[in-house]
């Protein structure tokens, strides 16, 4: 049995509509997990109607994507679900997404493998191909291109939360997301905390997912550069720096990681509309990673 995890943050009702429905067939449960602000049950209406159980959870403040995950992993654990789907809600899987994760879990179960999760190929209808995995080398990344026909799975070092499928057995032997790191690099710190434990992540190649990356993709020098508010950069950057403490994410990840510093600070402050601002917010992230201080941001440091 599985149970679908939708975080919601000011949803657009067309584009949650079109999710849920997307997910019709595929999914014995849904858990919509609301970080709006001031969020009640009086924003459940428009979310019922779909031939399904779709449970609403408001959390009436942004909590986090990692702490509205973990509530909704402690709910389908809670109510016995084999497996948990998680999904943004900008998100559009395939009608057989589920199915051909589940075909290819199994296919690699059979060898014998331990699973930190399936993930399926993520398409960005605004930019070029995405990678279907990701290997982690010295100061460095190998990216791997599959054909979306392809059923066979490939190892992937990490993933992005939205159309991945993982046990919740699983969960509870690894453990749940980490919330004080509140958003960015949640998916990437777990599944590498995984690969620590003797756990493998996959990539699904024709199991298709339609997500946007960002909210604008900028070309550069033949590479796709996505881009995020400033704060959302903040916390890139804050996040990748905190973990590149952390043995759990393995040496190559960490000297990767290391590399992207002067990346993130010379990139995401040369597309802003305010480069001086954008460059001091990531210049705190650099320093708010080295001391830990992580969580949300309260009030964004002044330049």
């Amino acid at each position: 049995m599985i149970a679908a995890i939708v975080i919601l943050f000011h949803p657009d009702q067309q584009a949650t509509q079109q999710l849920l429905s997307g997910l019709a067939g595929q999914v014995d449960t849904v858990f919509a997990i609301d970080n709006t602000p001031g969020s009640t049950s009086a924003n459940a209406p428009f979310l019922e109607g779909f031939g399904r159980p779709v449970s609403y959870v408001p959390l009436g403040d942004n909590k986090g994507i990692a702490e509205a995950q973990n509530i909704g992993v402690d709910l389908s654990i809670k109510r016995g679900y084999s497996h948990v789907l998680l999904l943004d809600q900008d998100s559009a899987p395939s009608p057989d997404m589920v199915t051909k994760l589940l075909a290819a879990e199994e296919k690699v179960m059979n060898k014998g493998e331990k699973i930190a999760g399936m993930s399926p190929q993520i398409i960005d209808e605004r930019a070029s191909a995405r990678p279907c995995a990701c290997r982690y080398r010295f100061l460095g990344v190998r990216k791997v291109f599959r054909d979306v026909g392809s059923t066979e799975p490939v190892q992937t070092d990490s993933f992005i939360a939205s159309g991945s499928l993982i046990r919740t057995s699983t969960l509870q032997i690894l453990g749940g997301m980490r919330s004080d790191l509140f958003i960015d690099h949640v998916d990437t710190e777990w599944a590498l905390r995984g690969r620590t434990a003797g756990y493998k992540s996959y990539c699904v190649p024709n199991a298709i997912l339609i997500h946007s990356v960002g909210d604008a993709v900028t070309r550069v020098l033949g590479k796709d550069i996505h881009r995020h508010t400033a704060l959302r950069h903040y916390y890139q950057l804050r996040n990748e720096v905190y973990l590149t403490r952390l043995k759990t994410m393995g040496w190559r990840w960490r000297t990767y990681a290391l590399s992207r510093i002067p990346y993130h600070l010379l990139v995401y402050s040369t597309f802003s509309r305010d480069r001086f601002r954008t460059f001091c917010l990531l210049w705190h992230a650099i320093c708010d990673g080295l001391k830990g201080k992580l969580g949300p941001v309260i009030s964004q440091p002044r330049a």
